[in-house]
């Protein structure tokens, strides 16, 4: 009896023994479990929301001030991509009311780190003259309204995710609420799990069976965290072990918003869309934040099966999934009876989809943006730290400059920018990136021809040259057997600068560089931005040094900007994914040129436009104020057009890859380009007179002597020059008062 209470005794301790064994083993596992959890949550609180989430590129935000005369139907088409809808009624957040000339639209609002807008009603009227008055809600004066950001470019890297946090604040009421009702309905009360649903799955396993779902969403944020897809008794276990630590660690708000932030919600081609807010933007076309009821339940439906539920593939299904978490929302009373008929009455709206293999209108933008950044952040954090890049594009412009250049029968390249900021508003390389990714905006290297002149003309002016210098016209020869023609074969004698500039007379454009000398041009190129080799030879005149379209095109800046030269830019910005600004450079200029000189300079290049080799622009359908040079070079391999208005500089160069002669010129195929995406700026940018600053007088001058006229000269014009360079006598080969005039009266008129 004694040796059997004993054996009883020892067993019994033993037992103990083994409890307690196993007691401190699965409390050791536990803590292990949470130690792995506590750094992966560390990892995820680096930085705000840690890695793996897209980076987002961004446009520059749209901003109309009171008074501009923007075109209403370019209004209305912005706020058309930004998928704000159209209503007849009065409208609500993320929609607008036209009735010509009154556009109400409540806008939603947006920060970033240079600009903000207040989300809010806004009233704005268009006077006769075509002039925006701008109110606000409480019928104050809006001075300026800012349209918020596109989304241009979302980069995922070798992983290839879609996923952009959300913070708590930034997640929809009807959003949560759709997604408790569809996966847990009770999770604001709970401690991480439901015993029922454990109970469940352990008899599945134990009869053989795959486990099925019924976890809380805190225990599938455990699994998409830190476990593997594997469905097995003790990673049920080790589930729900997280999902209480996570209850403790993080609290219900932040569970449910990483839980939102890490879901998978189906693919966009190779990509993976995870997360509520890729999802909304890759479905939906839209941010969270503008989400309707219907579309959050929608969303929330798919959680249990992307593929089952996608809206574009089985629209009946997704349709029927969503209805179903509508009715799970009314029967737990997050939404009424009232919002249950509206949203069941709403058709499926999914936006169209993209395929990844299109190119897309911003795609040579963007490649430039992410060329310029990788030195700066390396490969890997750009792709999956979740930036925001803020950048200087205009989305509407770059989509008319693709346009453009899809209708080239050549290859291509074109560049926009703001001349007083260097903003650059579009710029794509080529006709078709899916086709070819080099850049030839950027990475190119080619003869400006004609277009390379102003750099010595603006060199002669600051030598005290006038626009009404004469020079030698006449076809000579060159040391070495080089005698360079004009385009036409046409030699007029002489030719004034306006004249040689307008006509593009290389003749005369060779006289006037003999008189001021290559160092002088190379000086004057540099200080306008040229940074690319430069020949030292009378052939620079001509362009015969090789320059790229961007450093071209930002080198007109100094005439079109007053003198003033603004470092171009793609990049305003750059946020990491917690909000923390880490790049926001105010832009930069210099003055390069006097503004008197930078004046005479767009009046000379005004003449290429009106007279000269760019006068087919009214043909073309552009009349506004511009000026511009063409550029041709041998055999018409290149054939290039820059030019600006009072608003916007653009430059296009036309040729071809393997550099065939093909007989282009810059009137016949770079400047209709031109012309076809300044039409589409217009409507959004003003083109005013160019202002004459002080420092330039105005004289009127006798054509046949080139003094100032009298009354009897038969033919004058009116020339600028700089205060004290004009000429002070009087034509000698006139006379004046009334006897001039009689003899005007009297001379015979030429026959036409």
């Amino acid at each position: 009896m004694a040796r059997r209470r004993g054996s009883r005794r020892r067993a019994a301790k033993s037992a103990a023994s083994y409890a307690t064994a196993l007691a401190l083993a699965a409390a050791a596992g536990a803590g292990l479990l949470a130690l792995s959890a506590e750094r992966t949550l560390s990892r995820l609180a680096l930085g705000g929301l840690g890695e793996s989430f897209s980076t987002r590129v961004w446009s520059a935000p749209f901003v109309l001030r009171a008074g501009a005369s923007a075109a209403p139907e370019r209004l209305l088409e912005r706020l058309d991509r930004l998928g704000y809808r159209r209503v007849d009624r009065a409208p609500e957040l993320g929609e607008y009311r036209w009735n010509a000339p009154e556009l109400d639209a409540d806008l939603r609002g947006f920060s970033t780190p240079t600009a903000s807008q207040r989300a809010g009603l806004y009233a704005l009227r268009q006077d006769r003259r075509g002039r925006w008055d701008q109110r606000d809600d409480a019928g104050h004066a809006a001075p300026e309204v800012r349209l918020e950001p596109e989304l241009a470019a979302e980069l995922s890297g070798a992983r290839k995710l879609r996923r952009d946090p959300l913070e708590w604040a930034q997640v929809p009421r009807s959003l949560a609420d759709a997604v408790v009702a569809a996966e847990d309905k009770r999770f604001w009360t709970h401690w991480g799990l439901d015993p029922r649903a454990l109970l469940r799955a352990a008899w599945a396993d134990a009869r053989g069976r795959d486990l099925q779902g019924a976890s809380t969403i805190t225990q599938q944020l455990a699994k998409n965290l830190f476990l593997s897809p594997r469905r097995t008794l003790l990673r049920k276990i080790e589930e729900a072990v997280l999902a209480l630590y996570l209850e403790r660690r993080l609290g219900k708000q932040r569970i449910l918003t990483l839980y939102l932030n890490h879901i998978y919600l189906g693919q966009d081609g190779a990509s993976s869309v995870m997360g509520m807010r890729a999802a909304a933007r890759f479905y939906f076309g839209k941010d969270t934040a503008q989400l309707t009821l219907d579309e959050s339940a929608a969303l929330a439906g798919m959680i249990r099966g992307p593929g089952l539920y996608d809206p574009r593939r089985d629209p009946d299904a997704c349709r029927e999934r969503r209805d179903q978490v509508l009715g799970l929302m009314r029967d737990d009373g997050l939404i009424s009876a009232t919002a249950l008929s509206a949203a069941l009455a709403e058709p499926l709206r999914p936006a169209p989809a993209i395929d990844e293999n299109d190119a897309r209108d911003d795609a040579y933008y963007v490649a430039e943006v992410v060329r310029e950044l990788v030195p700066r952040y390396g490969g890997d954090a750009l792709y999956r730290d979740g930036l925001s890049i803020y950048t200087t594009m205009d989305p509407v412009l770059q989509s008319a400059a693709q346009r453009a250049l899809r209708a080239s029968r050549r290859q291509a390249a074109l560049v926009a920018l703001d001349p007083r900021t260097g903003d650059i508003l579009a710029l794509t390389g080529g006709r078709s990136y899916s086709e070819s990714q080099f850049n030839r905006a950027t990475q190119a290297l080619r003869q400006p021809g004609s277009s390379f002149k102003p750099f010595l003309y603006a060199a002669a002016l600051q030598m005290g040259l006038t626009p009404a210098t004469v020079l030698s016209d006449r076809r000579r020869r060159f040391p070495g057997g080089w005698s360079p023609s004009n385009y036409d074969g046409i030699y007029y004698g002489t030719a004034t600068l306006r004249q040689a500039l307008a006509h593009s007379l290389n003749a005369a454009t060779l006289d006037l560089a003999g008189r001021v000398g290559v160092d002088r041009i190379v000086a004057s190129a540099r200080a306008c931005g040229i940074t690319s080799p430069l020949h030292d030879s009378l052939g620079l005149a001509l362009g015969d040094s090789e320059v790229g379209l961007l450093e071209l095109v930002s080198a007109y800046e100094p005439f079109a900007a007053e003198g003033r030269r603004a470092d171009p830019r793609l990049v305003v910005a750059v946020a990491a994914a917690d909000g923390t600004v880490l790049e926001a450079p105010p832009p930069r200029s210099v003055v390069v040129l006097d503004p008197a000189i930078a004046y005479l300079m767009t009046s000379l290049l005004e003449s290429v436009t009106r007279t000269g080799t760019a006068r087919a622009l009214p043909k073309l359908g552009f009349s506004a104020p511009a000026a511009g040079k063409t550029g041709t070079t041998n055999a018409g391999r290149d054939a290039w057009f820059v030019g600006y208005t009072s608003s916007l500089l653009a430059g296009v160069w036309v040729g071809d890859d393997r550099d065939r002669a093909l007989k282009l010129t810059g009137a016949k195929d770079a400047l209709p380009l031109w012309a076809a995406l300044m039409k589409t700026a217009l409507a959004d940018r003003p083109a005013d007179e160019f202002i004459r600053p002080p420092g330039v007088v105005e004289a009127r001058l006798c054509v046949e002597s080139g003094m100032l006229a009298r009354t009897g000269c038969p033919k004058k014009l009116d020339e600028v020059f700089l205060a004290g360079t004009q000429p002070v006598g009087r034509c000698s080969l006139h006379r004046g008062g009334l006897l001039g005039w009689l003899d005007r009266m009297t001379r015979p008129r030429a026959r036409r």
